[in-house]
């Protein structure tokens, strides 16, 4: 855990996404990795993380009208699908999903409309490895067709604030949520082995060798 959080400390949220699906995949380079799916990439993590933390996904979100701060869990058995991976047609274009490599291009543009445009562009498959020209009729088609073939690579939430009635949906990316809980458990795996390194002068190896709940003993009798 926390070699992970190290080598992920500093990346992008899209290279910390890859690094998870590497934990998943250790006999695969994080570069065939890229070619993955988006959909195929978050349900392995969902996957995971459900072995790693358990299948239950507390989280919070706050009401944009009223700033109420709404507690809910998600569980991660419900959240998984099936990923598919056969082409879609728009027309007379035959597309693939999404993968991580076509997402870091498209965050290279800094217009939201021509990373839109350039990720569709690069769904297209055939046209001999050139980016086809797309109106903004099939534009559309493009983007509707790819959200509505993979629901796993979009997860959207539906909330309702009980305290004004106000009504919103939100995106769930699991490689955050995920990458948020590794952080908070490393941060937390550092105060233990400071706290027990101090008390005891035993080595970072050696404390991490201890079971959660030895851990956790021999920190209750240090703070006691």
């Amino acid at each position: 855990m926390l070699d992970l959080w190290e080598r992920g400390a500093r990346r992008h949220p899209l290279d910390r996404a890859l690094l998870l699906l590497a934990s998943v995949h250790p006999d695969h380079a994080l570069l065939d990795l890229a070619d993955v799916s988006i959909g195929q990439r978050d349900q392995a993590l969902i996957a995971w993380r459900s072995a790693v933390f358990g299948s239950v996904m507390p989280g919070y979100v706050d009401c944009p009208a009223c700033q109420t701060r709404l507690e809910f869990a998600l569980d991660g058995a419900v959240l998984r699908s099936q990923a598919h991976d056969t082409p879609l047609r728009v027309d007379d274009l035959v597309l693939r999903r999404p993968t991580s490599r076509d997402v870091a291009e498209a965050l290279k543009k800094a217009d939201p409309q021509q990373a839109a445009y350039l990720l569709a562009q690069r769904c297209c498959i055939g046209n001999e490895g050139e980016l086809p020209t797309l109106s903004a009729a099939q534009l559309d088609k493009i983007e509707t067709t790819l959200a509505d073939a993979d629901s796993a690579a979009d997860i959207v939430l539906n909330f309702c604030c009980e305290q004004c009635g106000n009504s919103w949906q939100s995106t769930f990316d699991i490689s955050d949520y995920f990458w948020r809980e590794i952080e908070a458990r490393a941060a937390t795996l550092l105060i233990d082995i400071d706290t027990l390194a101090q008390a005891y002068g035993w080595s970072e190896h050696e404390i991490l060798a201890l079971s959660d709940a030895r851990r956790s003993a021999y920190i209750d009798r240090v703070l006691a």
